[in-house]
């Protein structure tokens, strides 16, 4: 009786790991079909397309003109609400200087059209970086008179024309709503005044319209 309920257990031992056995491999064509849904990504992906010097940033037109690496000249659309990445923080476009080196991706609208919409710098020239750190005194307050040349309702902006050099006055972004409704019915030839700060040699951070008559 004993030797017969070993055989009938070592029977039952191997019904049961052939059972199991068989759940397994039936299993398997599922968790690879689940494994191929994810593939590995790209060595490349998240490199820069395009990497060089800043010359020139036109904000009115959106455009960043570069000197490459291979000492090529470029020039590239960025978005309206294009951003600049330093040190782990994100700035507007106008952080950009002449001379930083920046890394951006190349990306294509629904037209086809390229862009760009984040600028990372990679190192500030060093001509300006002492002015242009992180400070905690801000630009004084100035007012500009003149008349104005052209107006970019698209990126709020309009260019003045001041002496000795024609300024790109862009809209801050804590400016009063009476103040953004009298932008919008801005026209050329119009003359103004306006309070605010510099924030280049050739760009003004509006803050406010003052009185026009003057």
């Amino acid at each position: 009786m004993y030797i017969w309920e070993k055989i009938v257990t070592q029977r039952q031992r191997v019904l049961l790991l052939f059972f199991l056995l068989t759940m397994l491999l039936g299993g398997l064509p599922g968790c690879m079909e689940q494994i191929a849904l994810f593939p590995r990504p790209s060595l490349t992906e998240g490199m820069p397309d395009v990497t060089g010097s800043v010359e020139r940033v036109d904000v009115g037109a959106r455009r960043l003109y570069l000197r490459l690496n291979n000492s090529d000249r470029r020039s590239v659309t960025f978005s309206n609400d294009a951003q600049v990445l330093y040190r782990g923080r994100e700035y507007p476009i106008t952080r950009l200087a002449p001379g930083d080196r920046v890394a951006m991706q190349i990306k294509r609208d629904a037209g086809g059209d390229s862009y760009v919409d984040l600028i990372r710098i990679q190192e500030e020239a060093r001509s300006d970086r002492v002015l242009r750190e992180d400070s905690t005194t801000p630009p004084p307050i100035e007012s500009l008179s003149g008349t104005v040349q052209s107006v970019s309702q698209r990126d709020d902006s309009f260019e003045l024309n001041v002496q000795p050099n024609p300024v790109v006055v862009a809209l801050s972004a804590n400016v009063r709503d009476s103040d953004r409704e009298r932008f919008r019915t801005l026209h050329s030839g119009d003359r103004v005044r306006i309070e605010g700060r510099f924030i280049g040699p050739d760009r003004f951070e509006m803050l406010s319209f003052l009185n026009d008559e003057y």
